[in-house]
């Protein structure tokens, strides 16, 4: 059964099981897209309102474009939900790969280190796609219904956290590369990745608290 078709309740209980998957994979994406449906939820409760209609035409239609986009990208984090099961899975089946002769061996860890970057992969995918909806994000605290900015802010922390999530995994199955050409590179567009976030997140919870929070003079 697809991630997407669970009860809420079905995916905890499988989540603390004994079972192999979910794991933290893909429950960075679930968080990408709890992030992504939060920020939908601002545009849903914005268009059509007179908050919206005292926007400008251009910024109308920019709130439409976004609000597809961020539907989209709820799709899409539940797509890396299901590549994260299955990468992980495919490496774990490579650790049961026979190993008695000198060409099983070479073999096994042949599929052992393909699979690995590919559940490498993954997760910095999820990483680089959640990096550019701070943009989306970005313009609901901006132009969305002001009584949901709260909502957009928490929207701006799971994103940061889906994207620190999906840097861990990158992590643990790049200490099994270590000593290939590409690792350096993958640790610095990791670290980028996380610098980035960081700020971006600060930036935006800063312009969240105050229009939802601001100093009162005593």
């Amino acid at each position: 059964m697809l991630f997407k078709e669970y009860k809420v309740d079905d995916f905890l209980i499988e989540l603390s099981s004994e079972a192999p998957s979910p794991g933290g994979g893909s429950t960075a994406a679930l968080v990408a897209a709890l992030s992504a449906s939060l920020n939908s939820m601002v545009y849903s409760l914005t268009v059509g309102k007179k908050s919206y209609e005292n926007l400008e035409n251009e910024d109308k239609k920019k709130m439409l474009i976004l609000q597809k986009e961020a539907k989209e990208f709820i799709k899409k984090s539940q797509e890396f939900m299901e590549n994260d099961r299955e990468d992980f899975l495919g490496l774990m089946n490579c650790y049961k790969l026979p190993k008695n002769t000198d060409e099983e061996i070479k073999f096994r860890k042949e599929k052992i280190k393909e699979n690995t970057i590919k559940a490498m992969k993954t997760p910095l995918s999820l990483a680089e796609e959640c990096i550019k909806f701070y943009e989306n994000i970005d313009f609901a605290i901006k132009y969305g219904n002001k009584n949901l900015i709260s909502d957009a802010g928490v929207a701006t922390i799971l994103l940061h956290s889906a994207i620190e999530s999906a840097i861990i995994n990158v992590k643990v199955n790049l200490s099994f590369l270590i000593g290939e050409d590409f690792v350096k590179d993958i640790e610095n567009k990791c670290n980028s990745l996380l610098n980035n976030s960081y700020v971006k997140k600060c930036n935006l919870i800063n312009e969240v608290e105050k229009i939802i929070y601001p100093k009162k003079s005593l």
